[in-house]
């Protein structure tokens, strides 16, 4: 049984992740070969396509995680029907969205084949919730915030801007030279989100988690 997450309570969301994770791919080689993670906004047929047809290398079933899927194109929503349709079942498939409802015309269609679990009850995150995280040290947790931003909606050029920001606020806490890394990781990201050419969402959390680490 696959599942679809929904509602805003995002810490609640990663913590059901998480346990799923450490029930179906718990080793570290099945993390790495057996998971993937994708965004709806951007996610191309063809990339879905080759996620839920690939077979798992490591555990007995990959686990693919699919954000934002309130934001499927319909040609994606059409893959995903056919999936779950088929007799396939070489993915366990977690569907996520802080807009759907169970009530969604999407959410009505596979509501046979996932299991709906809602975390409507929790606050919305805060951009600053994050850099907070970030200056207290806790990667992990800025992680955590970041990912809430993004299911949000938030696009990473607007979280790049409080990065920026965030940076030069902390600039007394630190040595000229990790100041000075820091503005380059920023730079760097940046780049990437601008230029695409790594993943955005993947940029941001990279940078994310240098910034924490230069501020121990």
């Amino acid at each position: 049984m696959s599942y679809l997450l929904i509602g805003k309570d995002q810490s609640k969301k990663d913590a059901k992740i998480a346990e799923l994770k450490k029930k179906y791919i718990s080793s570290k080689e099945a993390q790495e070969f057996d998971y993937e993670v994708l965004y709806s906004h951007k996610l191309e047929p063809s990339v879905l396509k080759k996620a839920l047809m690939t077979l798992p290398v490591v555990a007995k079933k990959r686990f693919i995680l699919i954000h934002t899927c309130h934001k499927l194109t319909p040609q994606n929503k059409k893959l995903i029907l056919e999936f779950f349709s088929s007799s396939q079942d070489q993915c366990f498939v977690v569907l996520d969205s802080a807009e759907m409802t169970a009530s969604d015309s999407f959410a009505k269609k596979i509501k046979s084949a996932v299991k709906v679990v809602d975390f409507s009850s929790g606050k919305k995150t805060n951009v600053f919730d994050m850099t907070r995280a970030i200056g207290a040290r806790r990667p992990a947790e800025a992680l955590k915030f970041l990912s809430g931003l993004y299911q949000e909606g938030m696009h990473p050029l607007q979280i790049m801007g409080t990065l920026v920001w965030f940076w030069g606020s902390v600039k007394n806490r630190l040595s000229q030279q990790k100041f000075a890394q820091g503005l380059k990781a920023l730079q760097e990201a940046d780049l990437n989100v601008k230029r695409s050419r790594i993943n955005p969402e993947y940029a941001i959390e990279v940078v994310v988690a240098r910034l924490s680490m230069l501020l121990t």
